[in-house]
C-alpha cells in the first residue's frame, strides 16, 4: 500500500471518528483559576475564559486543589452540570480525565460548595482543546 492510500485511509478514519482531518484546526487549551475561602454564600465560583466564536471547547482533564474538607465540585456552562468528586476524602486534591463540550461563547465555570470551610486556597485547572464549531 502506498503512502497516499494510507494517508487517505487515515483521513477517512479521522472523519468517521469525529476528528478534524486537518490537525492544525485543533488548538490546545489550558486554563487555571483560583479563589480563597471563605466564599460568599458558601459557594466559590471560578470562571474560565469564554469559548471563542467559531470554536468548540473539548475538556479532557481537570485537576484541583480542594483541601480536605471539600469532597467535590461541579463544572457548569456546557448545558449540563458535571460533578467531579474526590476519590478519597482524606486527599486534598483531585485529577481526573473527563470529556465535556462547551459551545462557542459559553463560559466554563467551576462551582465549589464550601460551607464552614477553614481558609483554603482553591485551585482548578482544566485542559483540553479547541476545535472548529460545526
Amino acid at each position: 500500500m502506498n503512502r497516499v492510500a494510507v494517508g487517505l485511509i487515515g483521513l477517512g478514519l479521522a472523519g468517521l471518528l469525529g476528528c478534524p482531518a486537518n490537525a492544525q484546526a485543533v488548538q490546545p487549551y489550558q486554563a487555571m483559576g483560583a479563589q480563597n475561602t471563605p466564599c460568599p454564600n458558601n459557594q466559590c465560583i471560578i470562571s474560565f475564559p469564554a469559548v471563542p466564536q467559531g470554536r468548540r471547547l473539548v475538556l479532557t482533564s481537570v485537576s484541583a486543589q480542594l483541601g480536605t474538607t471539600i469532597n467535590s465540585f461541579v463544572l457548569e456552562g456546557s448545558g449540563v452540570t458535571y460533578f467531579v468528586p474526590k476519590l478519597d476524602p482524606s486527599i486534598g486534591n483531585v485529577a481526573q480525565p473527563i470529556t465535556l463540550y462547551y459551545e462557542p461563547g459559553a463560559t466554563p465555570t467551576a462551582r465549589i460548595f464550601a460551607p464552614n470551610t477553614p481558609s483554603t486556597s482553591l485551585i482548578i485547572t482544566v485542559v483540553g482543546h479547541l476545535v472548529p464549531a460545526q
